[in-house]
């Protein structure tokens, strides 16, 4: 790959609030995902693949520059800080290497400008605001196509922002009782209406549900949405093999972050750090590449390096906290890093390091100026680090910190040294202690209410 002409096209189909494990390839048992499923058999299916920030912002901030979000500074959605000039970005270096950029996303549109770095390198960055309760993902993806037919035979770099399956669930039918089955949920949602009544009697009703008071009801409508833009998936695939570009493109899906059904006493949304929301789905289909699935834990860190190694795009002058993840496609079993760690700090704040075997999520209860740091519902937080035994307890219910001294003082040992070590890179203080939260409980109410 050392002319122009022999770069392969780079798509990139992102999927907010895209939970891993509602998807066939994933264990689903549902058929919410029959085309992903099909290229996930023409792919490298990433069974570990974790978010180093949620929400978007951070997530899709880290996509785009191999760095973390403690790097950036960009650790919560619609904050205050932007991204340093001097951090590249992938449509930034596909630009500059002689490709076609086209960027499909909402993030700077939503984000009320905040998000501006999110235009960076692109020929062509058409934003849009999210619409739910409709099919905006088939409008999306027609001007996906659109660019693919305007510029075949020129390399391209596309990103595809599709906001379904996000909240408020709305899927048009027939997806909308596709996967309906009355009273088949965990949850009674006068249960789930206890953990703060205000919150979730206007979060359910900003959806406008047919049933609102059947938790199976809601996880249907989010199982529909999926369906409904897996079908969008489909259409780019058979788009790109009905062009005979199929050999000459690197195709990526991925998710943001998952959603929350529980996990926590979070329902219907995408903050904790627990795997359901941290975990991504992410399936890589490279030209030649034999299709398979990686158990390695990897990070959203990683996806620049790779792409960057598979382009010829030379490495920023800066060192990046990714590793690319080609060598375990090429069948080294080697891990290409012991850990990730995830933040956030958008409605709660929190750190999360997630080995193989356990995950330790610190809770931050206050900023640097000592003022509080509330929990997702608005109440004090409780500061003890929770601590869970992944190989006997995968879904993170029962919280062993303090059954395992050793244990948890090792995981915050290896914690602060990361700590240590981002400072030591950036010459800044923590970036969660000094921002605080991005959109606290009151405010969140405050945007939700305006909207009924």
């Amino acid at each position: 790959m050392n002319s122009i002409k022999n770069r392969p096209n780079i798509v990139i189909v992102a999927i907010d609030s895209l939970r891993a494990d509602h998807l066939g390839c994933y264990g689903y048992q549902k058929d919410t995902s029959p085309e992903i499923d099909a290229l996930a058999r023409e792919s490298v299916v990433f069974d570990a693949a974790f978010a180093a920030g949620i929400p978007t912002m951070p997530s899709f901030t880290t996509l785009l520059t191999g760095l973390h979000p403690y790097r950036t500074g960009i650790v919560s959605h619609i904050g205050q800080r932007r991204l340093s000039e001097h951090v590249r970005t992938l449509p930034e270096l596909a630009r500059e290497h002689g490709y076609v950029t086209v960027g499909i996303d909402n993030l700077v549109v939503q984000g009320e400008g905040r998000g501006s770095w999110f235009a960076r390198g692109y020929d062509h960055y058409s934003g849009y605001l999210y619409r739910p309760f409709g099919d905006q993902d088939a409008r999306l993806t027609d001007r996906a196509l659109g660019y693919m037919e305007e510029y075949a035979g020129n390399p391209l770099f596309l990103f595809l922002h599709l906001w379904s399956p996000h909240t408020p669930y709305g899927p048009q039918p027939p997806y909308d009782t596709r996967f309906y089955e009355l009273g088949s949920a965990p949850y009674d949602m006068a249960e789930v209406r206890k953990l703060q009544p205000d919150y979730y009697e206007a979060f359910v009703d900003d959806m406008k549900l047919a049933h609102p008071e059947d938790y199976a009801y809601l996880v249907a409508q989010y199982d529909g949405e999926i369906a409904q833009t897996d079908a969008q998936v489909g259409r780019v695939v058979r788009a790109i093999k009905q062009r005979g570009a199929w050999e000459d493109t690197v195709l990526l899906v991925m998710s943001d972050h998952g959603e929350c059904f529980g996990e926590g006493d979070f329902h219907f949304d995408h903050h904790g750090l627990y795997d359901a929301v941290t975990r991504v789905a992410m399936l890589l289909r490279l030209p030649g590449q034999q299709p398979g699935r990686c158990g390695a834990l990897v990070s959203t860190e990683d996806i620049f390096p790779t792409l960057a190694e598979l382009t010829d795009f030379p490495s920023p002058h800066y060192p990046l906290t990714g590793a690319s993840l080609l060598p375990l496609l090429g069948g080294d079993a080697t891990p290409i890093r012991p850990y990730v760690v995830s933040v956030e700090a958008t409605r709660q704040a929190s750190l999360a390091l997630r080995t193989p075997e356990y995950k330790l999520i610190l809770p931050f209860t206050e900023d640097a100026a000592g003022a509080p740091l509330p929990d997702f519902y608005g109440r004090p937080r409780d500061p003890a680090p929770l601590l869970f035994d992944l190989r006997t307890d995968p879904e993170e219910q029962r919280d062993i910190a303090s059954d395992a001294p050793d244990r948890l003082a090792e995981m915050m040992g290896m914690l602060r040294a990361w700590r240590a070590e981002m400072a030591d890179a950036t010459d800044e203080p923590d970036p969660i202690q000094a921002q605080g939260l991005s959109l606290s409980f009151d405010r969140f109410m405050e945007r939700l209410l305006a909207r009924r």
